[in-house]
């Protein structure tokens, strides 16, 4: 009998060649896509899938190295490795979960603090024009001076502008954040749902290394003590 069960092996194998084969297909993503998509993720963003992608084809060999060689300073190596991952990928699954639920009532505090941002502002124009929609949570956010994105076109989603404010006669009724909000829950959910997947998947590795480990040892150790016990007939 081997070192280590062959349907351990196999398992542990197969859960690594996944890992590769999704890091070799994020890295080849990377590298063909558009100029302009590093530009708008911003540097942070973009090296920050880099070092992901990369760091998952890393830990695939690692793992398989390990399994091959069954060498036990490899796979504590590794176990040890997937325990971080693990770590790393619930608190990451956690923060979005808490990001996606409190995104849904903006305090009027970061709202204000928003509307403070001149980039903000300017993005939230361009936004307005695309959604038909006025204001974060509604047309008060802009306090009197109503923008001229907000100018309405349809009855259907049209106010009056109130008389004391500045602006178009007639502004969109429906505020943009619900509207943004309904379009990223998705990707919050998503995107939560990945970082759960990993944490089980590295808790799945780190199970299979542990095991591996326990294996290894345990046929190191009969086989020396054989081999004294040999030593000491003779």
């Amino acid at each position: 009998m081997g070192k280590i069960n062959c349907c351990l092996k196999c398992v542990f194998v197969l859960l690594n060649a996944v890992f590769g084969i999704l890091g070799v297909l994020m890295i080849i993503g990377l590298v063909k896509a558009p100029p302009q998509l590093s530009s708008e993720m911003g540097p942070g963003s973009w090296a920050g899938l880099w070092v992901f992608s990369v760091g998952m084809l890393l830990v695939s060999i690692l793992g398989l190295t390990a399994a091959l060689t069954k060498k036990t300073a490899l796979l504590i190596g590794f176990a040890g490795l997937m325990g971080a991952i693990m770590i790393i990928m619930m608190i990451l699954g956690i923060v979005v979960a808490y990001y996606r639920n409190q995104f849904k009532n903006l305090p009027p505090d970061t709202v204000r603090q928003m509307m403070a941002d001149d980039t903000v502002k300017e993005r939230l124009k361009s936004v307005q024009e695309q959604l038909q929609c006025c204001g974060f949570m509604s047309y008060k956010d802009w306090g009197n001076r109503i923008p001229l994105s907000c100018k309405c076109l349809k009855d259907n989603v049209c106010i009056d502008r109130p008389w004391r404010l500045q602006g178009p006669a007639k502004i969109y009724s429906r505020p943009c954040f619900p509207i943004m909000f309904e379009s990223l829950v998705p990707t919050l959910t998503v995107l939560m749902g990945v970082f759960f997947g990993f944490a089980v998947t590295a808790l799945l590795c780190l199970g299979a290394s542990l095991l591996m480990i326990g294996q290894v040892r345990r046929h190191d150790g009969g086989r020396g003590g054989q081999a004294i016990a040999m030593t000491a007939t003779s």
